[in-house]
């Protein structure tokens, strides 16, 4: 028996032993993945490329008969049953451990943001869902959950969860992240990946998209990125440190776009400088789907795809995803010197290394019997994070609703499960490739009304689109051809149904109006990945129909989901109650509603900000003084910003104090906070710590989140909330790209959101300027107790 083959010799040993025996066309193989559609009798075909010329193609057999690196999404890309799906995959790893030479396993690969991307996967809220529960604890809760799915298919690999830091709202990936905080996004991305992970790392998360996707020019997709490297690293590369240093995360995909000239992609001073010396990171970098191609096509910094290879893999690049359109292409480039033998083996160990750390070689193949990957205690999490990331922007005092009540459901997002789910979901990827699927996702919001109310009357009102189909001009991202391009937007004008759901509604107590935008990727929905706004207004003729309701005299809630924020131009301050439900996934419907009618209390805070006009953005909260003009721009702001949000009682802060104004710059700054819940109903506050720098070397921001807690709080009930920050979490990057923390005042804040402060103090920090170490004190820590 080979030293490989034995699990009694070290992990080292037996990557040396494999990689002396490997040819250089069979470790070129293990740098690349084949996006099959899979057979379970053994007779797999190709499916339609997206990402390369068609006819570039060799045999399958051909493809696969020197090994492989991985194996692309192969319950992700079609509707197949579970069991189908992995007996399919498990004939694909026999024949490359039986058929091929040297017997080496692949790994599998499946999105997972919001829930394995698979049929009859658990199909849970967006990540912007995520990000409004600030629960850490329950999004590592549902990620382990997710983890166990990815399992139960084979896969040991799943690409989540998304770290971008939002910025403007008109991209439309904002439905992908967790908020416009770097250090809320970093706290809950790295759950996800404990979660998904285990200790064990035998799933592998992928940090995604490395570095600064969400802030690109125009916040259209792909476009570059303007950022100089101190406000990369203090926003956008955080989440991303916090990931791999708390996290151990085991993969990193890199973003499309470049930054200051030099695409990500073919970056060393990202991938291998920041990542792999200075943070220690110790996984796979995959290529997001198509980006070492574009390296040639789009960016134009490689000849061809031979160059545009070994660009990225000297680089640090690891396995080209989805396919190995360039990968393939390596033996022409070490010809014609662009890579060394030498980096290829460096890369191939890697991947043999976690091959072997993940256990493929002794347990190759999945288990084809009892497969569940939609447990009750899956709907549970699912339901539970829904009803934590529901947000209640305004109220009246007309919710809750008395069920008793006749009622009119109107809108076009009403009676559409699709509305309630986010672009990375199974049901939303197959209008992409054309594909259908009659299976049930969730039940509507009409059906979760109508098993709560007595009386119930419906109209749609309008549409959001005309239609729904793949119809991007090219996939993915722009190129010439846009100049030229004549494509009419599907979303719909018509106003015809408006008066009648009027009626509806004035022949009704009370109306719930149903509005939003849809999610579908490259222009096949109104937001998601590649279809990005030029407005904050919500899609089509809803405002009309938002007015139309409104002008009844009835009261009327609002209720707005879907992937990005939306102003409503005025009906904010007409409206009985405004709710913002993003997408909440399969059980969402029965989430809302059940906040509707009182039997969940709303818990949800805002973690992006809601400009009051387009022309605000890109609008954070965490902006600079200068931001906002001078003198002030009229359109500058938002009404509802990060951390925002209503409940059904009321909370009143009563004690809030610092133990010591002095601190040194090696030691911690501890802050108490006493609440009270002064209302009749048991509920939850979200108790946020924020720091101003109040002179420094360089222009921060006017304030920063620290530190934050989520605590429930019975009615009359009081708690104590104790929060100690490290000094170390007051750094800012230098001009050495250094994080560094200056000695100094510092403003430390208690609030209920950004713009809602309650409590300021100034703590002065002494001591000598420090240059944080390596693993420096990334977390505020914070412990709850109940007090009489």
């Amino acid at each position: 028996m080979s030293i490989y083959k034995d699990p009694n010799y070290s992990i080292q040993e037996r990557v040396n032993d494999l990689i002396q025996q490997m040819t250089l066309t069979e470790k070129i193989a293990q740098l690349g993945a084949q996006w099959l559609i899979l057979d379970r009798d053994g007779k797999h075909h190709d499916r339609e490329l997206e990402m390369s010329e068609a006819g570039s193609r060799q045999p399958i057999e051909e493809r696969l008969k020197h090994g492989l690196g991985q194996i692309t999404r192969p319950l992700g890309t079609h509707p197949i049953s579970a069991e189908n799906g992995v007996k399919a995959l498990n004939q694909l790893q026999k024949y490359l451990l039986e058929k091929t030479r040297l017997g080496i396993p692949a790994i599998s690969h499946e999105e997972c943001l919001v829930g394995l991307m698979a049929k009859g996967a658990t199909l849970f809220p967006s990540s912007l869902n995520y990000g409004h529960t600030w629960n850490p604890d329950l999004i590592e809760e549902m990620a382990q959950v997710i983890g166990q799915e990815l399992r139960q298919v084979g896969a040991h690999h799943g690409l989540a969860p998304v770290l971008d830091v939002s910025r403007d709202v008109r991209w439309g990936r904002t439905e992908e992240t967790l908020g416009e905080d770097p250090y809320h996004v970093g706290m809950l991305a790295t759950s996800y990946v404990k979660g998904l992970q285990s200790e064990k790392r035998d799933v592998l998360a992928t940090l995604k998209h490395y570095v600064g996707h969400s802030f690109s020019e125009g916040a259209r997709n792909h476009a570059p990125v303007h950022l100089g490297f101190k406000e990369l690293n203090d926003t956008f590369l955080l989440p991303f440190e916090m990931a791999v240093k708390l996290g151990h995360a085991g993969s990193v995909m890199p973003a499309y776009h470049d930054i200051d000239n030099e695409p990500c992609h073919s970056s060393d001073y990202l991938l291998t400088t920041v990542l792999r010396d200075e943070w220690g990171f110790d996984g796979l970098i995959v290529a997001d789907y198509g980006g070492v191609e574009l390296l040639a096509s789009h960016h134009g910094i490689a000849a061809d795809k031979a160059e545009a290879a070994a660009l990225a893999f000297n680089a640090g690049l690891d396995i080209e995803l989805p396919d190995d359109a360039c990968s393939s292409h390596l033996k022409s480039a070490i010809d014609r010197g662009f890579i060394s033998i030498a980096k290829i083996d460096e890369i191939v160990a890697r991947i043999l290394k976690v091959k072997f750390e993940l256990g493929l070689f002794e347990n190759p193949y999945c288990p084809e019997d009892n497969i569940q990957i939609q447990t009750e205690k899956a709907k549970e999490i699912a339901y539970k994070v829904a009803v934590q990331s529901i947000v209640l922007l305004e109220n009246d005092g007309t919710l809750p609703i008395n069920t008793q009540q006749k009622i009119a459901v109107v809108g076009p997002t009403a009676d559409d499960q699709l509305a309630l789910l986010g672009g990375y979901s199974f049901p939303i990827h197959l209008i992409l490739s054309s594909m259908e699927d009659e299976s049930r996702a969730s039940k509507t919001i009409l059906e979760a009304i109508q098993e709560q109310f007595t009386n119930v009357s419906y109209h749609k009102g309008c549409e959001i689109l005309t239609e729904r189909h793949a119809n991007a001009p090219v996939f993915p991202g722009d190129v010439d051809l846009a100049m030229g391009q004549k494509l009419a937007s599907s979303v719909s004008q018509d106003t015809s149904q408006i008066a009648e759901a009027a009626a509806v509604i004035a022949d009704a107590d009370i109306a719930l109006v149903c509005v939003g935008d849809l999610a579908g990727l490259f222009q096949t929905g109104t937001v998601g990945e590649g279809s990005d706004t030029d407005s904050l207004d919500l899609p089509g003729v809803q405002q009309a129909l938002i007015d139309a309701a409104i002008a009844t005299g009835k009261p009327v809630v609002i209720l707005v989901t879907g992937g990005r924020p939306y102003n409503l131009n005025g009906a904010e301050d007409k409206a009985a109650a405004v709710i913002f439900g993003w997408a909440p996934g399969q059980e969402g419907a029965t989430a809302i509603v059940d906040i509707v009618t009182g039997k969940q209390s709303p818990s949800g805070r805002l973690t992006l900000s809601i400009p009051k006009n387009v022309g605000a953005v890109p609008y954070y909260y965490n902006h600079k003084l200068k931001s906002s003009g001078t003198p002030i721009a009229y359109h500058f702001g938002g009404k509802y910003n990060f951390g925002y949000g209503l409940t059904y009682t009321r909370f009143d802060y009563q004690q809030i104090s610092i133990a010591n104004h002095s601190v040194d710059i090696d030691g911690t700054i501890d802050v108490s906070v006493l609440i009270k819940n002064s209302g009749l109903v048991d509920g939850c506050e979200v108790v946020q710590l924020y720091v101003k720098d109040k002179l420094c070397s360089l222009v921060r921001p006017i304030r920063e989140l620290k530190g934050f807690t989520r605590v429930n709080i019975k009615a009359g009930e009081f708690k104590l909330i104790n929060f100690a920050l490290p000094v170390d979490m007051l750094n800012f990057t230098d001009s050495q790209h250094r994080r560094v923390v200056e000695p100094g005042e510092f403003e430390i804040m208690i609030g209920r959101a950004a713009t809602d402060i309650l409590f300021n103090e100034i703590v002065t920090v002494t001591g000598d300027f420090k240059v944080l170490p390596k693993y420096w004190n990334m977390v505020c820590t914070s412990k709850v107790s109940t007090t009489i």
